[in-house]
């Protein structure tokens, strides 16, 4: 993940004369490390519950490097000692080899440009004594390009906000900044020996450890201008928390951690066990994680208050990397060639064979695997982690955390191409209500742009931006309901590529199973209100403007007979009436309490609009609806929130990823009527667990004229009377859309021509 973990030092670690009169390989299949003299024997080690091992993979000559596209579930392995590339298939483990440099060392992934940059330690003479290059992969197609760098390329960061990569040329005292649209470079002259850099995206700074001379190069990437700070002995690695712009650069022979605070570039000292070799960072925790080489653990430094907790692991920790979705730190032990899990909550380590000098790992965070380089025996193990903690859900009276508009208090709309943090505990009147132990919010999103909006993406701060969008815009109110798991200090980061205000607005909490907990049942949708139909509790007539209505929801034949539930996951959708009406808002809340001061849904040019809504059951289960301007409304119902019993699910955070794009299938062209095949979830590069029965997803739709509706449901289930969204105007159009699982695959039907975007953000299991 981009600006939170490195990945050096490998077992080609290789040392010079500072001058850089002389350079050596050490052997391959040896790893040394300065002033450690290691005993390698293979240690026994029993699986752990925690992580399994999923297969092994056959690769190339001494792999010493991996990398994981998220975006396309493929990973790239750098063959130190075969001059090529491996690329894994994620779903199926199978593999393709594409060529590479002289001694490829490191390997880097730009996921929004589908670019692979593999730094090559040598140049074209066997004595490694000309300019290193680098080998750019096209990884839509295989094909290569090669960037001549600096002498020794030893690491490589990619700053995915600007496409720029920095090369760090350990033997010519340089960082070579390559173009990632042109492949033009720039040299920048650094200290001596730099080694593993890194970029922290928000500030466009790239920090370069020195080891030779004990100094940090700070590069502004802005103008490439320079800073030299002290550092400790020999610093090797680095990494960078954005969030709260702190820098930590890993001292080997120094036993320390130098820690830079972005602002100021002033420096304190955090003390380590022998030999720190690599550093991670948790960004929603704020929990750095150091591998000691020389003592066998890893300390875990706590970033707000410095303190330390060393860890006991394996035998020679070298890499790790962290997860921030399942709040998981994993590290391989290369002598002993096993990997261990150090739980985040408690420090709790459990331990998994892997193969033979494991040296590297990376870490796909969407799919929770881990591809570990096992250096002696040419493969890579692949291994899938520990699942996130099962929530389950709280329900609140909806209530109004967030309002940027001036007029309403806020501190003004959020700037185009920006993003800005929400620490949701502390907003609104109803903020302080959040528990501590809440895990993961149910909140109702809208935006008001000031004009068009390309899209908007909220996520946990913290956590790397999505790949994915909750909404976008044609310059109208658009409101889109959203689970999102709570971030750095409870936060939630909102991106938009054009200025907007966003209003955020809760309906309940998930946390840690409890004695008042609701745990989540699917139904497949199922129409429960239509005012259209003939008068009755829950048909017409149409809603009156600015007047309550309540409906009694459990007479409807759509809620299983002798359930009692708590809250309901609807589907809410108001037709416009008379035709064209506008309506400026509509609020569902639980019937029998006080009307609260949100919004479930707008609709300012009178289409037909929808938008899912958590809702409380109120009083004999039922909810009340106002409009302030009359409308005609449908809902319709995917599942409810009960008390646990037999078949009840729990929700999984994963790190929201694109299921499908109908634009970038075969043809990409916009299909009609039901789609073939359905949506193969299961088998999507988001590759959900098998244990999911549930899924919540976001949908959007990209009409190529009008389109009355989209429904979405469980294939192997029925075409309902229902639907997901609409897009009368044509319009680019979300919604949320919480579905059940019955063979891991979801069937969609469109009234009109359009392309599909589906996007997961969590799933259901037990």
């Amino acid at each position: 993940m981009a600006g939170t973990t490195t990945r050096r030092p490998h077992a080609a670690w290789v040392r010079w004369n500072p001058g850089g009169a002389t350079l050596t390989k050490k052997a391959e299949t040896t790893r040394i490390f300065p002033l450690c003299i290691l005993v390698l024997g293979l240690l026994a080690a029993a699986p752990a519950a925690a992580q399994t091992l999923i297969g092994t993979v056959n690769v190339g000559s001494t792999p010493i490097a991996a990398a994981a596209n998220i975006a396309t579930n493929k990973t790239y392995v750098a063959n130190y000692g075969s001059n090529n590339v491996t690329v894994i298939d994620g779903l199926t483990l199978q593999t393709s080899t594409v060529a590479a440099g002289q001694f490829p060392y490191d390997i880097r992934v730009n996921p929004l440009t589908n670019k692979i940059y593999v730094s090559n330690f040598c140049g074209n003479d066997s004595t490694c004594q000309s300019a290193g290059t680098v080998t750019v992969i096209d990884g839509a197609t295989n094909n290569t390009a090669t960037v001549n760098v600096g002498f020794a390329p030893y690491a490589a960061a990619v700053n995915t906000v600007t496409n720029k990569i920095y090369v760090a040329n350990s033997g010519g005292n340089t960082v070579t900044v390559i173009d990632g649209a042109t492949n033009s470079t720039t040299n920048v002259n650094v200290g001596n020996g730099p080694s593993g850099l890194a970029v922290n995206p928000v500030t466009n700074m790239i920090y370069v450890p020195n080891f030779a001379d004990n100094t940090i190069t700070v590069i502004n990437g802005a103008t490439l201008a320079t800073a030299a700070i002290q550092a400790g002995g020999y610093p090797v690695e680095a990494a960078v928390n954005y969030v709260t712009n702190q820098i930590y650069v890993v001292n080997n022979t120094g036993n320390t951690v130098t820690v830079i605070d972005g602002a100021t570039n002033s420096t304190s000292t955090v003390n380590t066990d022998l030999n720190p070799a690599w550093v991670a960072v948790n960004q929603v925790t704020n929990q750095i994680y150091v591998a000691n080489f020389g003592s066998d653990t890893v300390t875990v430094i706590d970033g707000a208050t410095m303190n330390t907790t060393n860890v006991t692991v394996g035998n020679s920790p070298s890499a790790v990397v962290v997860d921030p979705v399942t709040d998981n730190a994993y590290v391989t032990n290369f002598a002993d060639g096993t990997m261990s899990r150090i739980n985040g909550a408690n420090n709790h380590v459990t331990t998994i064979a892997a193969g033979n000098a494991d040296d590297d790992l990376d870490m796909n965070v969407i799919t929770n695997r881990m591809f570990v380089t096992n250096e002696n025996d040419n493969t890579v193990s692949v291994i899938a982690g520990a699942n996130a903690a099962p929530l389950q859900f709280v329900a609140t009276t909806p209530c109004r955390l967030v309002d940027t508009r001036p007029s309403k208090g806020g501190g003004g709309p959020i700037p185009g191409g920006t993003s800005e943090s929400f620490v949701l505990p502390q907003e609104g009147t109803c903020g302080s209500g959040i528990p501590s132990g809440a895990a993961a919010y149910s909140l109702n999103v809208t935006a008001i742009p000031n004009g068009p909006l390309g899209y908007l993406t909220a996520w946990p701060t913290g956590e790397d931006r999505p790949l994915v969008s909750l909404m976008n815009s044609d310059g109208r109110f658009k409101a889109n309901a959203a689970i999102i798991p709570i971030g750095y200090q409870g936060a939630v980061s909102v991106y938009v590529t054009n200025t907007t205000n966003v209003l955020i607005d809760i309906d309940g909490y998930f946390t840690a199973p409890g004695a008042q907990t609701l745990q989540f049942y699917p139904l497949t949708p199922c129409r429960v209100i239509d005012t259209r139909n003939a008068n009755g509790n829950l048909g017409g007539p149409f809603l009156n403007r600015a007047q309550e209505r309540d409906f009694p929801v459990l007479e409807s034949s759509c809620i299983p007979h002798g359930v009692t539930p708590l809250a309901y996951s609807f589907n809410v959708t108001v037709v416009p009436y008379p035709s064209g009406q506008q309506l400026g808002y509509l609020t569902v809340w639980p019937q029998g309490e006080t009307q609260p001061v949100v919004s479930t849904l707008n609709n300012p040019t009178g289409t037909i609009v929808a938008n899912g809504a958590v809702v409380p059951a109120g009083t004999g289960g039922g909810i009340a609806v106002y409009p302030d301007q009359t409308t005609q409304l449908v809902m319709d119902i995917n599942g409810y929130f009960a008390a646990p019993q037999s078949g009840g699910l729990s929700l999984y955070p994963v790190a929201p990823c694109r299921v499908l794009d109908t634009r970038k299938v075969g043809n990409g062209q916009p299909f009609n009527g039901t789609l073939s095949p359905p949506i193969d979830v299961a088998d999507s590069v988001c590759e959900p667990p098998s244990a999911a029965q549930g899924y919540v997803f976001n949908a959007t739709v990209v009409p190529s004229g009008v389109l009355g509706y989209l429904t979405l449901w469980p294939d192997g289930a029925n075409k309902p009377l229902a639907s997901t969204l609409n897009a009368n105007d044509g319009a680019v159009t979300s919604n949320i859309a919480i579905l059940p699982s019955l063979n891991g695959k979801t069937d969609a039907f469109a009234s009109g021509y359009t392309q599909l975007i589906v996007d997961i953000s969590s799933y259901f299991a037990p």
